[in-house]
């Protein structure tokens, strides 16, 4: 049986990367993989794709210093090859980490699995309204929203019904100080505890008339162990 090697990348997505999907990052990445010209372990089936597996999506407008992708070869990856997978790809795509997992004999955790908790920061930019920020308005909202018990957030269910959650467990912290926001917020796949989606969050606290630069900055295990 042929030997397969195993790895994983943490990627950068800055600038006008943040105005793409996920499917088409998905689509950069795999490219750029391909442009290295590494042996890739397919997927099987009539349209083969490269064996990859991607950290949870991020919403559109916000960049990420923590991008993690899964994929496989038949060969080792070359000694360059973090300068040849940045030579291949966009400009604001940097390779941060090039981890081997080959040694590991048992399959490795899904990336939705394992990357449980994420952690953001939100720099506000502008109220709509006032065209001013009202940085003793955010102080408050943040105060409010730690000593509150419940973010309840309405949801449509996959049969069109309207639902109510509770979305405060998915809230892990939250601080204002030097007029940056940062806060932890569940990413990964629990039956207890829902998802939340920074940009929801933020509308849901902060309300819509306030823009933030926001940024997703790593993520943790479910123990908070960064990743």
């Amino acid at each position: 049986m042929q030997e397969i090697f195993k790895y994983r990348l943490k990627l950068t997505k800055y600038g006008e990367l943040k105005y793409i999907s996920h499917l088409d990052w998905q689509n950069l990445v795999i490219k750029t993989l391909r442009r290295c010209q590494l042996k890739l372990v397919l997927s099987e089936g009539f349209n083969k794709i490269p064996k990859t597996g991607f950290s949870p999506a991020l919403p559109l407008f916000i960049e990420s210093e923590s991008e993690f992708v899964y994929f496989q070869t038949y060969e080792p990856v070359p000694e360059n090859f973090k300068q040849l997978f940045e030579n291949n790809t966009n400009k604001n795509v940097k390779l941060l980490e090039c981890t081997d997992f080959s040694h590991v004999s048992t399959r490795l955790p899904a990336l939705d699995n394992l990357l449980q908790w994420a952690k953001y920061e939100a720099i506000p930019l502008l109220n709509k309204n006032e065209g001013i920020l009202n940085f003793k308005e955010l102080e408050y909202n943040t105060k409010k929203c730690l000593s509150c018990d419940e973010i309840l957030i309405e949801r449509k269910t996959k049969k069109g019904l309207s639902k109510v959650i509770n979305y405060r467990k998915s809230l892990n912290s939250l601080e204002f100080k030097d007029r940056v926001l940062t806060f932890v917020l569940k990413t990964g796949q629990d039956e207890n505890t829902p998802s939340l989606r920074a940009d929801e969050f933020l509308k849901h606290i902060y309300g819509q008339d306030y823009l933030f630069n926001v940024k997703r900055l790593c993520f943790f295990d479910k123990d908070l162990n960064v990743i």
